[in-house]
């Protein structure tokens, strides 16, 4: 049988994010038809497992100081990914996030013997989204890449986006072809995370004795943790909960400190990095995503396949196209830790109503199950 050569191409690749969304497509690709190629920038030290049949490269690109070492940095960096497509010759490149993507086409500007089908993933909105306040670097950062992208996007045979919500966007970059634009949800593993979330945990989470509240984040900023913390707080004053945050992150320290000074540290528990959310997740009673934006929220699907039920941020990207609201799931006023509070309480106030978003929060998730998306990842790369 002839096997298909595929090169995967990401930035970093690590726990979260689009790695999980890697990982998970590193898993479907059948290797009796694939022979797999994966390169990344940069491989952190915790990252998901890369199995032995496919061939991994490490970049291993390092920052540079100074405006000229950083331009010299970026040829070099473009130089490299052109060298290893010539020498690898993939009849796919398959190419994960706006800053890669742009290198990737930048490095086969000028033609190679052969030139690959390659197919762009987007996967995030925070380009596409006008914020307050933002420094002018950032906003000359956001300028320089939706210039590239509306000049070197059309070049490639199809973009995919993993929301509706991002492939609008995409749809208004000038002299992109809307007929390159394909949707292509992320995938979820659900038997695997049924699995992991048997997983015993390390401390008490009785959900006899009180209700728990939880979340899985990076600790970031735009993840909007404080919201969910001031919910919480607002929360107790109506019943006994407990929240858990699993997860780490340049804020935690700011978190930590403001669960202290709203004096309730004793009932919150930062759980820090683990490489089995799933375990935490199956004991909350709520699971709740407080994040400010968001491409497609991976964490809220595997939530819905622990069967929590979830209150989510109605914040942009691909929320709404998982979550109808009051159904499988609940809309809150992104950025409002009051809307939070109420909409927790609500749902712990009544059993039959959790038990009912849980159980169509399960019926959802199925259409976002490795096997389904698996076949449209497949169509687009042997097409």
């Amino acid at each position: 049988m002839k096997t298909t050569k595929i090169m995967l191409i990401a930035v970093v690749y690590e726990y979260g994010g689009v790695s999980s969304v890697i990982r998970n497509i590193l898993g479907i690709l059948d290797k009796n038809s694939f022979n797999v190629v994966f390169v990344v920038e940069r491989l952190e030290q915790r990252h998901y497992h890369i199995k032995d049949d496919i061939k991994f490269i490490n970049i291993d690109v390092r920052p540079a100081k100074g405006s000229i070492n950083k331009i010299v940095n970026l040829l070099r960096h473009i130089y490299q990914i052109r060298t290893i497509i010539v020498k690898e010759k993939p009849e796919v490149i398959l190419s994960f996030g706006v800053s890669i993507n742009c290198l990737l086409l930048l490095s086969v500007l000028w033609p190679v013997r052969f030139m690959p089908k390659v197919i762009l993933s987007e996967h995030s909105e925070q380009l596409f989204i006008t914020q307050k306040g933002i420094p002018l670097k950032q906003r000359l950062c956001r300028a320089v890449y939706i210039a590239l992208m509306s000049l070197l996007y059309r070049k490639t045979d199809y973009i995919l986006a993993v929301s509706n919500g991002i492939a609008q966007h995409m749809r208004k970059l000038p002299f992109i072809p809307s007929s390159k634009i394909k949707v292509v949800h992320n995938p979820v593993n659900i038997v695997s995370i049924q699995e992991l979330s048997k997983e015993k945990i390390e401390f008490t989470m009785d959900r006899k004795e009180v209700f728990c509240v939880g979340t899985v984040s990076r600790l970031s900023a735009e993840k909007g943790v404080n919201f969910l913390i001031e919910g919480f707080a607002k929360l107790l004053k109506k019943m006994d909960a407990q929240l858990v945050i699993v997860g780490d992150g340049p804020e935690r320290l700011v978190l930590e400190r403001m669960a202290i000074g709203l004096g309730i540290n004793n009932k919150t528990v930062f759980t820090g990095w683990t490489d089995n959310p799933y375990k935490y997740m199956a004991k909350m009673d709520v699971f709740v995503l407080s994040s400010l934006w968001e491409g497609f929220p991976n964490v809220v699907l595997e939530a819905m396949a622990c069967k929590i039920p979830v209150v989510a941020s109605n914040s942009s990207g691909g929320i709404r196209e998982v979550i109808r609201d009051g159904v499988n799931g609940i809309l809150v006023k992104t950025g409002s830790s009051l809307a939070i509070s109420e909409a927790v309480y609500n749902l712990l106030s009544d059993r039959e109503k959790r038990e009912k978003i849980a159980k169509e929060g399960y019926v959802s998730v199925k259409n976002f199950d490795i096997n389904q998306i698996k076949k449209q990842y497949e169509n687009l790369i042997l097409n």
